[in-house]
């Protein structure tokens, strides 16, 4: 059931994001989040950052958050390249808080996905922290560490998860 219902998400939500900018979509910045939602009603909203390479602008790593249409409960979507290590997972801290890790749920042909379920409190904790660790391994098994800003989290969090009219 957990599964289906990460699934469903998780196609929207990429929906979402990949999908080119339509008039109809709205994009709003609030710090370093941008929060894009899409002009139809089932795709929904969601609140991401987006982190790429200096040269060449590849993208490394994309967090991202929404309210599962299932249960309402806000998921996690992380995105990352090809060719990383899949066992160890990704690891994700909330400054100097203790990780939590999750699996990678799968790899496609423009990169592999991984998705969790996020606690009331753990919501709590990146509204008031400053940054988010989130580390996944080369395919050499060697830790990649990646800083994300929280600046802006709470309220684009708060435009997320408020009510859609």
């Amino acid at each position: 059931m957990f599964y289906n219902a990460l699934r469903t998400l998780l196609c929207a939500m990429l929906l979402v994001i990949t999908a080119n900018s339509h008039a109809d979509d709205t994009q709003r910045i609030f710090g370093s989040w941008t929060l894009r939602c899409a002009s139809d009603t089932q795709s929904g909203c969601m609140m991401f950052q987006n982190l790429v390479l200096k040269t060449g602008g590849q993208p490394v790593l994309q967090f991202g958050i929404g309210i599962a249409p299932d249960d309402g409960v806000p998921t996690v979507l992380v995105s990352l390249p090809l060719g990383i290590a899949l066992p160890p997972g990704i690891a994700i801290r909330i400054d100097q808080g203790t990780p939590a890790t999750f699996p990678v749920e799968r790899c496609e042909p423009d990169g592999c996905r991984a998705g969790m379920k996020l606690r009331d409190s753990t919501i709590k904790q990146l509204s008031q922290g400053q940054q988010l660790h989130v580390t996944f391994h080369d395919g050499a098994r060697k830790p990649i560490n990646v800083l994300l800003s929280l600046d802006g989290f709470s309220a684009a969090y708060q435009a997320l998860a408020k009510p859609k009219p």
